[in-house]
């Protein structure tokens, strides 16, 4: 008799991407509003108790203070503002998990958490200590898809089966993207109006299709300044800007950085931001 065997098959085809963003340390001072377009894991590693750091959740009312060797796990688009003061020293790793090119696991979940894992702030760590830096990468990615996978959302407010009516749409504006596409082509290629676009398209996945775009050119404008072959001005001509001054900008305006600053920190797989 042959034994049954009981096959699962996963009722929606989608492809999920982890998508490492950059990974640093950092000790620097200052106080500014934050709404990252990616998901951030980090780690205190030193604090003043006197002059403490801090970040405000303005939609919770409520002000954390960063202790030592206490992991933290902030959802991307969580609309915060933080306090680092000059004592401060933190890893971090900014990631994105898209279930949907430019769609992250947790759209629409703006919250910011403690994590109690006991053993976490020792993986972060070895991610920063290790001197090969292939192997970095390899430990970034490893220690955020554990954080992960513990922390898997109960319930996504994405609805998959709706979102999988824009494949098409995502796939388009991935090969064609720059900074002049905006919601009336989107809303065409759909064949529908922009108004009923915007409306669907902000219920299916929590964010505007303008914040959409954002984060897909800022993405793009990365890997791009990754590039040592390209100047600045190429990459603003190549991703439809105006001037070499707008696409400065941009980036300044969604990173906190000049374009020449991502430059020369994003030259190695670790670095410091001070």
């Amino acid at each position: 008799m042959k034994n049954s065997q009981n096959v699962v098959r996963s009722q929606v085809n989608i492809q999920p991407v982890f998508r490492l963003v950059d990974f640093f340390e950092e000790t620097t001072e200052y106080e500014r509003n934050w709404q990252l377009p990616f998901n951030s894991l980090a780690l205190c590693v030193r604090d003043d108790p006197e002059d403490p750091s801090w970040i405000e959740l303005p939609e919770k009312n409520c002000r954390i203070y960063y202790e030592a060797n206490v992991p933290y796990f902030t959802t991307c688009d969580t609309p915060m503002r933080i306090r680092y003061t000059p004592a401060n020293r933190h890893f971090c790793i900014h990631f994105r998990y898209e279930l949907f090119p430019g769609v992250d696991l947790f759209s629409g979940i703006r919250e910011r958490y403690i994590l109690k894992d006991k053993q976490l702030p020792d993986k972060i760590k070895s991610v920063f200590s290790d001197p090969d830096p292939l192997r970095r990468l390899a430990r970034a990615e490893a220690v955020t898809m554990a954080m992960l996978l513990d922390f898997w959302p109960k319930h996504l407010p994405l609805d998959l089966h709706k979102a999988l009516d824009f494949g098409e749409l995502f796939q388009y504006v991935r090969k064609n993207l720059d900074c002049r596409i905006g919601i009336p082509e989107m809303a065409a290629i759909m064949g529908w109006s922009e108004a009923h676009f915007s409306r669907v398209f902000h219920s299916v996945f929590h964010i505007t299709p303008k914040q959409y775009l954002v984060r897909e050119l800022f993405a793009r404008a990365l890997g791009l300044l990754n590039d040592p072959g390209k100047s600045i001005k190429e990459i603003s001509a190549e991703l439809g800007f105006s001037s070499e001054f707008n696409f400065s900008r941009f980036i300044k305006q969604y990173s906190g950085q000049a374009p020449s600053q991502l430059r020369r920190t994003a030259s190695g797989p670790l670095y410091v931001r001070k």
